[in-house]
């Protein structure tokens, strides 16, 4: 292979570097129909970056054609693929480029490839021009005496192809014969001019133009005569503008007489405008010129945004009156918000929106407003969609009233502040019922016909028995027994006590009372059981107390009650223990009542109280009444007592129920505090008070003559037993019979841990607990 590239080195002409080669190309040039002056053959390397490689050689052959062979090479560092051009030129290098051919070929390292290029042109005279047809510069193929640079002679020909026929030689002009007339200058037969006599050359020319009418000829004479030309150039003696070869006006006019007019000016074509718009060429009427019909140029602006406002600095120039995305306007300071424009409205967020410089302008931020809530005070400040509200100087928040003292206040009924927290309102809401503790939206439902957890669905989720909720009958076998008083305790702990020594037990977890009968021998009209210990004590006729264990069957006596015939027991937390209050009536003189207190020691009597008492029920010892009064018939004036201990005076005082006479005129007989601020009184004659905290005030009965006991939970959770054998329910708007007992027996006492665990106590031995 080295041998054969040396061989080939010895016998062609070279293109690149034969000293650091990594292969070669045969490369053979032909070219047809004429042979050029010069070849210019190059070759680079097509997938590189490196200098093109070039020799220039002349043509070889005929004038016909011919062709010559050339090795060009590989350089190290080229890719295989090598791009190699010929280029033809007419007499030297420095001639018309006439023909070029550009073809690739690959060469594998130390290959030689081979290669030819044909270029091709007409030169049908030989004289070394190709024809204006096929790339070249001759004029006139078919004759050797015209060509570029040949001599121009005065023939009628273009001799030196510069598009000039006989050029300085004035073919036409005037000139003055030998025999002294005016002739013209006219080639002869040899290429030169002669003056020739034409005393019949005259013709007339009525416009001025130099240019004559043809068809009106003048007197025949050597001398010029006025008015006339030596030529029949004129095709409309009328008009100075129009004669032979005359710049032809855009004017729909055959200005240069050769019967087209407009010719050459390409009205009707394609153009391209002011600004580039693309138009068609037309006449100019102004100035017969021709000018391009196009659509004058807007500028267009961006609007990124959407707005219908263009950005600013950022125009372009358009043909057409819309484009994608742009508007023609340039009234958008900020092109990437829609909300920011020339005159847009302003918003409040920070941003200039109208684009006059200012940010939130005329929206008067910080300015006093008013806010709602009770010391509240606001500035005005932006809002999140753009509009002004008044922000809180101080962040209010909203207490709600909790009168049933469950933690959950009033949904409806909150108080907004910046201040403190008013006294008696709480942070939580909750509660669709604030006179219940057991309804608020953290409560579980319970079985009590109310929608403890305020979803709007009354004892949801099999809460209550199948087939519905109703009272389970306890009652105890004899007919001749009477409870008079229930007392609970822990989680279905249940004591119940009646006259003639009779005591029952229910324990925590059981459905069954244990019969403790003659455990503890009294006449027993009270019971109070410890909430700690399950211990129930026990108050009765002829001063006897008595109190029995859950976990025991002996009953000791407790202490006795001076006197007293007592009907109503309760216990408060007194000095790290318990404290017993008991109420009743003088049994010496049944008009007059004791209120009495034990808490370990002796037992202590306040001041005598002009009434008998029936009951008394406390919280503490601040919170802590007992109640009773006359029968009306028994007395002037009203029958109802409320009286109060006071622990600072160790005494009880009269509440003013006197106050509600006509209202309230019979004695009571039961009495239960809910908390600190509500309680209830209930009696005879449909007698129902109510005391909030501070006074004693009637409140609505059910309408059913007597009224023996009561429970509460909250103003909207209050239960009274009947004289009749019957349970009314007062919701805090109505009250309602509890369905399920009407017994027709008295229920003298009714208990309850919540409105889902209810027992009511009476006669003909009547025990009933709500709901089965």
């Amino acid at each position: 292979m080295l041998q054969r590239l040396l061989l080939l080195v010895g016998l062609l002409t070279l293109v690149g570097c034969q000293d650091n080669h990594e292969g070669a190309v045969k490369l053979t040039v032909s070219y047809s129909g004429f042979k050029p002056g010069c070849i210019r053959v190059s070759v680079k390397d097509e997938g590189g970056t490196s200098e093109e490689r070039t020799t220039e050689l002349a043509g070889k052959g005929e004038v016909t054609g011919g062709q010559v062979t050339v090795a060009a090479f590989r350089e190290a560092g080229w890719s295989p693929n090598l791009q190699l051009t010929a280029q033809a030129f007419e007499v030297e290098c420095t001639g018309k480029r006439v023909s070029t051919v550009t073809r690739s070929v690959k060469v594998d390292k130390g290959a030689v490839a081979t290669l030819e290029l044909a270029l091709a042109g007409t030169d049908s005279d030989g004289d070394g021009y190709v024809s204006l047809a096929t790339g070249g510069s001759d004029c006139n193929d078919k004759s050797t005496e015209a060509r570029p640079g040949a001599t121009e002679r005065c023939n009628g020909q273009d001799d030196n192809c510069d598009d000039k026929p006989d050029e300085g030689f004035e073919v036409g002009a005037l000139c003055d014969t030998t025999e002294g007339c005016k002739g013209a200058w006219t080639c002869d037969p040899q290429g030169a001019r002669t003056c020739v006599g034409r005393p019949d050359q005259w013709r007339r020319d009525s416009d001025g133009d130099g240019q004559g009418n043809p068809n009106a000829p003048g007197p025949v004479q050597c001398k010029q005569p006025d008015g006339y030309v030596p030529n029949g150039n004129d095709c409309d003696d009328t008009n100075p503008r129009r004669y032979k070869d005359a710049p032809e006006l855009c004017n729909a006019v055959d200005d240069d007489c050769d019967n087209l007019p407009d010719d050459g000016l390409n009205v009707g074509s394609a153009c391209s405008g002011a600004g580039g718009c693309g138009g068609k060429l037309a006449c100019n009427t102004a100035d017969a010129g021709v000018l391009c019909d196009s659509p004058a140029p807007v500028v267009l602006y961006p609007d990124s945004d959407n707005d219908t406002r263009g950005k600013a600095d950022a125009g372009v120039s358009s043909c057409t009156a819309t484009l994608p995305g742009h508007v023609s306007n340039a009234n958008d300071c900020d092109d990437t918000q829609a909300t920011v424009y020339k005159d847009a409205p302003e918003l409040c967020d920070t941003q200039d929106n109208d684009c006059d410089g200012t940010p939130d302008d005329g929206l008067n931020l910080g300015a006093n407003c008013p806010v709602p809530g009770q010391g509240c005070s606001g500035k005005r400040a932006c809002a999140v969609d753009g509009g002004v509200q008044c922000n809180y100087d101080t962040q209010p928040n909203n207490y709600y009233p909790d009168d049933d003292l469950d933690q959950h206040g009033k949904e409806d009924a909150g108080v907004l502040t910046c201040g403190p927290k008013p006294a008696g309102l709480i942070v939580q809401a909750g509660d669709c019922n604030d006179g219940n503790p057991f309804t608020h939206t953290s409560r579980g439902e319970l079985c009590d016909q109310e929608d403890n957890n305020c979803n709007g669905t009354v004892d949801e989720d099999s809460v209550c028995p199948m087939g519905g909720a109703t009272w389970v009958d306890r009652s105890t076998s004899s007919t001749s027994d009477v409870w008079r008083s229930v007392a609970l305790w822990g989680d279905g702990g249940v004591w119940i006590a009646g006259p003639g020594n009779r005591l029952r037990y229910q324990a925590p977890g059981q459905t069954s009372f244990q019969n403790f009968d003659g455990h503890c021998t009294g006449e027993w009209y009270g019971v109070w059981a410890n909430p700690l210990t399950g211990t129930a004590h026990l108050a009765g006729l002829n001063e006897r107390t008595a109190s029995h264990s859950p976990t025991t069957t002996a009953c000791p006596a407790g202490p006795r009650l001076q006197g007293t015939d007592a009907l109503g027991v309760t216990g408060v937390p007194a000095g790290g223990g318990t404290e017993l209050h008991f109420a009743g009536f003088d049994f010496n003189d049944s008009l007059y009542g004791w209120a009495l207190w034990w808490n370990g020691g002796s037992v202590q009597q306040g001041s005598t109280i002009p009434a008998p008492l029936r009951d008394v029920h406390g919280l503490s010892r601040d919170v802590l009444f007992s109640v009773g009064g006359y029968q009306t018939s028994a007395t002037t004036g009203v029958g109802a007592r409320i009286y109060r201990f006071k622990p600072a005076d160790s005494d009880w005082t009269s509440e003013r129920v006197q106050d509600l006479s006509g209202v309230v005129d019979d004695q009571l007989r039961g009495v239960w505090v809910v908390h600190p601020k509500l309680a209830y009184a209930v009696g005879e004659s449909n007698s129902v008070l109510r005391w909030d905290g501070t006074v004693w005030s009637a409140h609505s009965g059910p309408n059913v003559g007597d009224l023996y006991s009561v429970v509460a939970f909250g103003t909207s959770s209050v239960y009274v037993t009947t004289g009749n054998g019957r349970v009314y329910r007062y919701n805090g708007s109505t009250w309602s019979q509890v369905p399920g007992v009407s017994t027709g027996a008295v229920l003298f006492d009714i208990a309850g841990t919540s409105p889902g665990d209810l027992w009511v106590v009476g006669d003909d031995g009547k025990v009933l607990h709500w709901p089965r």
